[in-house]
């Protein structure tokens, strides 16, 4: 032991230093406290419990299971609002796909589905009766002292419409088009053992159908007064286009293990809607041409 007064060297254990006769206990007493200072430090920090370093993870999970709840809360809130339709048209004509994936939520909703459904038929029927109105109230006729045609408008023939079967029978054939294209792609999908929403193939229908209604029956129309083929290349572009969306739209909700199935499902249900539209097509465009025959012999008879 070193006497830390004067430097001498003494037997450990010493009370006093031989030297200067300082006191060596306190000396000792000093150094066995600091020996077991670390020691101590050391134990209190192992008995400490570690609480502290849980409790981060869970206040962030329970802060993010809060959040959720609160985001979950807030899609049902805006799948609860109405659908503004009108915006809905206008946007799926710009970015169809993206509009409805939006707005999917309502749109599985029956009567929202219902509605729309109902809008688009309606919207169809009256196109097709304003047509008529126009043709039967401006009517051509050739000027033979001229030799050239002049257009004549008489309000009164307007009376002479069928108003039930332009507002009544075409709004059930429009209505029937809509319904028809779900209906034929539920019973195919079923019979592939496909798992599909018939409310939100009515949807898809009706959605489909609205860029042939802008190009196909009233672009058309009002640009082949301009150039004939003008219209038919109007009417086309209308009819592609919504052909477009409406298989791409489905094949989102039909997963097939080949290319080749999804084709063959497609060509089914293509083809059946085809023949049957031709079919009717051919019934109402033989119907209308009898009516006109009989009424013409009927000024002779």
């Amino acid at each position: 032991m070193t006497c830390p007064n004067c430097g001498a060297n003494n037997i450990d254990g010493s009370s006093f230093c031989i030297k200067c006769g300082s006191n060596l206990k306190d000396i000792q007493q000093s150094n066995v406290n600091i020996d077991n200072t670390p020691i101590q430090n050391e134990q209190l920090m192992n008995n400490q419990p570690e609480q502290p370093m849980q409790q981060q993870p869970i206040y962030n999970q329970t802060q993010n299971n809060y959040q959720q709840s609160i985001n979950n809360q807030s899609n049902v809130n805006v799948s609860n609002d109405p659908l503004n339709y009108f915006a809905y048209v206008i946007a799926i004509l710009l970015k169809p796909f993206k509009s409805f994936k939006e707005e999917e939520a309502k749109l599985c909703n029956t009567k929202t589905s219902l509605i729309f459904s109902s809008i688009v038929a309606g919207a169809m029927m009256l196109i097709t009766l304003l047509k008529a109105m126009i043709a039967t109230v401006f009517t051509k006729s050739m000027d033979y002292s001229t030799f050239k045609y002049k257009t004549s408008v008489d309000f009164s023939r307007l009376k002479d419409l069928d108003w039930l079967s332009l507002i009544g029978k075409n709004l059930l054939i429009f209505a029937g088009v809509v319904v028809a294209l779900a209906l034929v792609y539920y019973i195919v999908s079923l019979i592939f053992k496909k798992s599909v929403n018939f409310i939100k193939l009515l949807s898809i229908s009706a959605t489909s159908l609205i860029p042939y209604i802008l190009l196909g029956m009233i672009v058309s129309p009002l640009i082949g007064k301009i150039w004939a083929p003008l219209s038919v290349f109007a009417m086309v572009i209308g009819a592609v286009y919504s052909l477009l969306i409406f298989i791409n739209l489905i094949n989102e909700d039909l997963s097939f293990d080949s290319i080749d199935l999804k084709i063959y499902f497609h060509l089914i249900c293509l083809s059946i809607l085809g023949s049957a539209g031709y079919y009717l097509y051919m019934k109402l465009m033989v119907s209308s041409v009898s009516t006109n025959i009989n009424d013409i012999l009927n000024m002779f008879g």
